[in-house]
């Protein structure tokens, strides 16, 4: 066989050579050196052993013959023993699989930059179970060895298929130098075959025919409206038969009335193309709709030039297009700007296309210098026409990243459509709208241009309707239209499991990420531009999905955000870029619920319009007119701010408990702050690193404390390019050095978790193990109020490395709008006195300490619940948002920070104190001193506390042992609790994180009855039950009263043995203890008892001696 392929190759030679030498002798005359160097173009094949001739006995991973030349397969997946990777006897490359395998056999090759080359290569199929099947990859590289993007992806086969011939274009990047072809057995089973694998230099062709006169190149047909403004090309002339129907005006056709005629277009040297040119009425309901996407996305029709904002948003775009206008390429044939011309890079046709539709937006502004500018216009349709004939149509190949190919590019083609709609023929919108048909076919699903498809869900299913809808409205397309709609509809739903909203409010998404704040932030900004549409249509959303949509923003995104700042802790990669900070996050989720109150009804229009304004009215650091980009939002800010008639509405207080993204939002009306709490666990990961972003997020999700005060800059000027990332607020870690990008993982515990009793008291507790399990901590959280308390106990250290507990790491306050600050904003303050801090570890044992500023809503006390350890740090930390996100700037930015740092070995291995946020000195100084806080139990067993003032218990329980807090209460499950007493009324709030089905056995109790109890819902895991005291029978109050007569006798009498001793003090205060619990009870009894025979035994002498 393999003697058949090398005589097959002998054939084509001597073939070719027969039909040189005819060539000839036609009288077509081939010279030598063209002869040479056709041959060579025709013969030379990069790709060495492609036909797999050359072979060895064996070879690294290969289970038969290797091939020469190949690199050592690349196993990602398979069973030993179940799979095959070998050259065969007939001299092919053979993969095949018994059971699921992922596997690769690759050659590198040297390139030249931009390139062209042809790829080709045969592959054969026999029963291939795989969703993508068999291809070829190419990765390109520079001359430093750096991987470049985007991939190249070749056609894909699976299931049966005869040897099938694969040739398809490559171009090599313009810093590529050498690529390495990959022969890929995608994840599944089955055979695979491949052979003839060659890559050959493309050359253009030279001409060698004279030039034939060319026609003229114009549409077959041209369908335009009454509103239209067709812009003419100059170089032809033209007439229109008749002129009733429609004149040329100042080189463009201008409809007069509905009716049909010729369009004759003439050109110098060429015969005249005769197309028929027909004028219709305008649909007024796909007018009226695209109009209302045009308000979304242009929003010209808002402009105002009395609006600074607006001002700043169009001086901004009026420069841009200038710059693209001065660098247009227009008599280029292979690119429109030099920028942006790679398109072997996917983004770069986004890129493109987006700046066209910046254009657009100009050329239909009434302000700007380029409005109805007919050149302006004819770069706009140039720009089209081109990019579809080279680049983006219905035969082009989708490689590199499907985004662009089927949300990117789709989105703006219909942007630009959409925009400058009067100057695009319906012929025009058809053809420009064929390749988006192309490459979105089904309006649910992603990655089908690539044969990968499947199920779109939130942000990106929001982004697919944007396509589709716009799509079918430009299209007239009812079908379309109404198919779109439910497919989109369908992202308003909520899930108890994988990606998307829970119905706590959670949003996940990437698998097992919390992302309110990222990819939620891309789900509602981008729902929220559509429902307006939508609604407006014949097929508008039913108010129970709208009602999932209302859920999202007040279960959601409204908990998370506090004075115009979203919470980090939802925002993964997000915090790792330097625009993104927490108020640009919260204005992308404000301005959508703008959007939507302006599609609901008036009360739910009120109640959101009033939570947006107290939000932009709370925050005096940013401000939020920066982060809008179109006038139509501008507008929309303008007129909620200045309306009299619309009230701001203050939000009380709220506690958050978000269970299925293990995070924990609270906010303090009274004191005027808001904490979040940030965990992971055997169902959530503790961070992502992606495209190079957030490369040291490693401890974000470990247990890190996030206190939001009067500082509303402190997560934002630079914070996470400066903060220490080893050293977060309420972290217990080791000081092990980390890799970028290192450690992502989920828990192997699952015990992660909190309850709650209304708003101001709840418990948090997490079973924490860290990234490489080296260290384990039982770590709790007890809200109370205005107080936090933060316990951790039983913390393991594996390792040689230092452990510790963050206590805090604060950023002192930059100078900021409205707010005047100095890098020595804090001092600290520890027992009562200031002392000194430097930027070395100063280390001191306190009972309190005080972070002071000048602002005492900045102020934060500290009280530790037995006398502590900690090293207290004040230093200056320099960084570039580059270290942690490759695609930022390398430009150095500093900040001040204090930490409070408690070290941790084998006997100092556990920690409680409590956070006063918001307290004056003299308020810390005496609320420190008043102990209703107690710690009831911190160890490996039992986390707990009870807050004597408000009559709170917060227990976590992490085995099933015996806890008695009191008399007549014990507590035996394994689990989370918040208890609250009040008169005669027990209220418990439970729940086992480990099993939520788990419920709580009546109490071990003969003081309390159970009155009810609430079962877990969806919305909410947790279990309530209500106790009362229980009705005394005649007999029991009896007892009871002679008990207390007893008791009381007893306390007379100690008093007056108490007022004779001279060593005791006067003005002494009786200490307050915890509730007594069952032993301390029987001490109680037992000194009572002894008493009460004393006193006994001195009457009956007095007696006697009588």
């Amino acid at each position: 066989m393999v003697m058949m392929k090398k005589v097959w190759s002998s054939c084509l030679v001597l073939a070719f050579a027969l039909v040189s030498s005819l060539g000839v002798s036609q009288g077509n005359p081939v010279y030598a050196e063209d002869h040479k160097e056709t041959q060579a173009e025709q013969t030379v094949n990069l790709v060495k052993n492609g036909t797999f001739d050359a072979t060895l006995d064996t070879g690294e991973k290969w289970t038969g013959k290797s091939a020469v030349d190949w690199n050592t397969p690349w196993i990602a997946k398979g069973e030993k023993g179940k799979y095959k990777i070998q050259i065969t006897d007939e001299a092919n490359l053979l993969m095949e699989a018994e059971s699921e395998m992922r596997a690769v056999v690759g050659q590198d090759i040297p390139v030249e930059p931009n390139q062209k080359y042809t790829f080709s290569v045969r592959i054969k199929t026999e029963k291939l179970d795989s969703k993508i099947g068999a291809r070829v990859r190419i990765m390109s590289y520079d001359s430093n060895n750096k991987q470049l993007s985007p991939l190249w992806y070749s056609k894909s086969l699976v299931g049966d298929n005869d040897w099938t011939t694969i040739t398809e274009e490559f171009v090599a990047g313009s810093e590529a130098t050498k690529i390495r072809v990959e022969l890929f057995f995608e994840t599944g089973k089955g055979k695979v075959q491949f052979d003839d694998v060659s890559l050959t230099k493309k050359k253009e062709k030279k001409e060698t025919q004279p030039q034939k006169t060319k026609e003229i190149d114009f549409d077959d047909s041209v369908t335009l409206t009454t509103d239209k403004r067709w812009v003419l090309d100059s170089k032809y002339t033209y007439k229109i038969k008749d002129t009733s129907v429609a004149t040329i005006e100042n080189g463009a056709i201008v409809p007069k009335k509905a009716g049909s005629t010729e369009l004759v277009v003439s050109a110098p040297g060429s015969k005249d193309k005769v197309v028929p040119l027909k004028v219709l009425e305008p649909n007024a309901t796909y007018e009226n709709l695209l109009k209302k996407w045009d308000a979304m996305i242009s929003g010209n029709d808002f402009y105002s030039t009395e609006s600074s904002y607006m001002k700043e948003i169009f001086n901004i775009n009026e420069k841009e297009v200038e710059g693209y206008l001065s660098s247009f390429l227009a008599n280029d044939e292979k690119k429109i700007w030099d920028a942006v011309g790679d398109y072997s890079k996917s983004a770069n046709l986004t890129k493109t296309y987006r700046r066209v539709e910046q254009i657009a937006k100009s050329v239909t502004n009434k302000n700007s210098k380029y409005y109805n500018d007919d050149k302006v216009i004819q770069v706009v349709k140039h720009s089209m026409k081109f990019m579809y004939d080279h680049y983006y149509n219905e035969n082009t190949e989708s490689k590199g990243n499907w985004w662009d190919y089927e949300i990117g590019v789709p989105r703006a083609i219909n942007n630009i459509l959409t925009i400058m709609n009067r100057y695009f023929s319906k012929e025009e919108i058809a053809k420009y709208l064929k390749p988006v048909s192309k490459m979105v076919p089904d309006p649910s699903k992603i990655m089908v241009s690539q044969n990968r498809g499947k199920t779109a869900v939130g942000g990106n299913l929001s982004d697919l309707g944007k396509v589709k809808i716009i799509e079918a409205l430009l299209l007239e397309d009812d079908a379309k239209l109404e198919r779109s709609i439910q497919a989109v509809s369908n992202v308003l739903a909520l899930v108890s499991e994988g990606e998307g909203f829970y119905y706590d409010g959670s949003y996940v998404d990437h698998t097992n990420i919390a992302y309110t704040g990222a990819y939620g932030n891309v789900l509602i900004d981008g729902f929220s531009q559509l429902l307006p549409v939508i609604q407006a249509s014949p097929y508008k959303i039913s108010n129970d999905k709208l009602n999932v949509l209302y859920h999202w923003i007040h279960q959601g995104f409204l908990p998370l955000i506090y004075k115009g700042g979203l919470m980090d802790m939802t925002r993964g990669r997000s915090l790792s870029r330097k625009v993104q900070n927490d108020h640009y996050a919260a204005v992308e989720v404000l301005r959508g619920i703008l959007r939507i109150a302006e599609a609901s009804d008036q009360q739910e229009k009120a109640k959101l319009q009033g939570l947006v304004k107290d939000i932009v009215s709370s925050d005096d650091f940013y401000d939020t007119f920066k982060s809008l980009k179109s006038f139509y939002d501008v507008h929309l800010f303008e007129s909620l701010m200045s309306n009299q008639m619309v009230e701001a509405t203050p939000r009380d207080t709220y506690l958050k408990l978000y269970q299925a993204m293990d995070k924990v939002a609270y906010y303090n009306k009274e004191r005027e702050f808001a904490f979040g709490i940030s965990m992971y666990s055997n169902k959530i990961q503790n961070y992502e690193f992606m495209n190079k972003e957030n490369a040291k997020g490693w401890y974000t999700s470990d247990g890190a404390s996030y206190l939001y005060n009067d500082d509303l800059s402190h997560y934002s000027d630079d914070y996470w390019a400066t903060v220490d990332p080893y050293k977060l607020a309420g972290i217990t870690e080791t000081n092990e050095a980390r890799a970028k990008g290192s450690g992502m993982t989920t828990m192997d515990h699952s015990f992660v978790g909190s309850t709650a009793l209304g708003n101001k008291y709840g418990t948090v507790a997490m079973d924490f193990q860290n990234w490489n399990k080296t260290l384990t901590a039982k770590k709790s959280w007890f809200i109370l109020g205005d107080r936090i308390v933060f316990l951790g106990s039983d913390i393991k250290n594996s390792t040689d490395n230092e452990a510790y507990t963050v206590v805090d790491n604060r950023k002192v306050q930059r100078e900021s709008r409205n707010r005047s600050a100095s890098k020595n904003d804090y001092s600290v303050v520890a027992d009562g006195k200031e002392v000194p801090v430097s930027d070395a570890d100063n280390k001191m044992q306190v009972k309190d300490l005080l972070l002071k500023s000048k602002n005492t809503q900045m102020n934060i006390g500290y009280k530790f619940l037995e006398p502590t350890t900690v090293n207290v740090k004040k230093e200056n930390r320099k960084g570039t948002w580059k270290d942690i996100n490759e695609g930022q700037s390398d430009e150095e930015v500093e900040n001040s920070f204090i930490s409070i740092v408690q070290p941790h070995d084998a006997t100092n291995n556990k920690y409680a104190y409590v956070l006063y946020p918001n307290r004056s000195a003299k308020e810390f100084e005496e609320e420190k001193n008043n102990d209703d806080i107690q710690v009831v139990e911190n160890s490996e067993k039992t986390q707990a506390v009870f807050d004597k003032t408000n009559q709170i218990y917060g227990v976590v329980k992490y085995d099933d042992s015996e806890l008695t807090l009191e008399d007549g209460l014990v507590l035996k499950e394994k689990g989370i609790y918040t208890i609250k007493k009040e008169g005669n009324k027990l209220d418990i709030a439970f729940l086992n994180p480990e099993d939520p089905s788990a419920g709580l056995p009546a109490l071990n109790t003969d003081k309390y009855e159970l009155q009810n109890s609430t079962e877990p819902t969806v919305e909410n895991k947790i279990r309530y039950y209500s106790y009362l005291v229980k009705k005394q029978t005649e007999e029991e109050t009896t007892q009871e009263q002679t008990q207390e007569q007893t008791q009381q006798s007893s306390s007379e009498s100690t008093t007056e043995i108490r007022n004779t001793e001279d060593s005791k003090d006067s003005n002494t205060t009786k200490e307050e203890t915890l509730p007594a619990t069952g032993a301390k009870n029987f001490e109680v009894y037992t000194l009572l008892g002894i008493l009460l025979l004393t006193i006994s035994l001195i009457f009956s002498k007095k007696r006697l001696q009588k």
